[in-house]
């Protein structure tokens, strides 16, 4: 065989390897579901806290911090659900969108005695759209 063909074959063989452990090692459905669970209930419990900072006295910066943490837990969802319930996703992004906004409303060093009912409103709506994603993930 010549230089090209062993070339050739080789850069097969080593394809063939990597397309067998990539499939070898992908996860199952029911694995992606358990996962984009476990994130679902992450996310609840930072839309919770967020909720639990909306208390007389509290700061925009902590709520601001909340704010991050469901943020953050909610792009964890997004990535772990992908698009196993695509039109559920799209409203729970919405809901969110909905929710950083009334967040980023609330000025820099303000307390949030007038803006709390507003807050806790937007956080319910997310709420809401979470437990209907989680539904139709067919979480337990």
């Amino acid at each position: 065989m010549s230089t090209t063909k062993h070339l050739l074959a080789g850069l097969i063989m080593c394809g063939t390897a990597a397309a067998l452990m990539v499939g070898c090692s992908a996860a199952t459905p029911s694995e992606n579901t358990d996962q984009a669970c476990t994130s679902a209930d992450a996310f609840r419990t930072a839309v919770n806290d967020f909720t639990d900072t909306l208390r007389p006295g509290a700061t925009a910066d902590e709520v601001q911090a909340a704010r991050a943490e469901v943020r953050r837990t909610f792009d964890d969802l997004m990535e772990e659900g992908g698009d196993v319930v695509e039109d559920k996703r799209e409203a729970l992004n919405e809901a969110v969108g909905e929710f950083q906004t009334a967040v980023d409303e609330v000025p820099d060093g303000a307390t949030l005695s007038e803006g709390v009912t507003a807050l806790r409103e937007e956080a319910a709506k997310v709420d809401l759209t979470r437990d209907e994603y989680v539904a139709e993930l067919g979480c337990g």
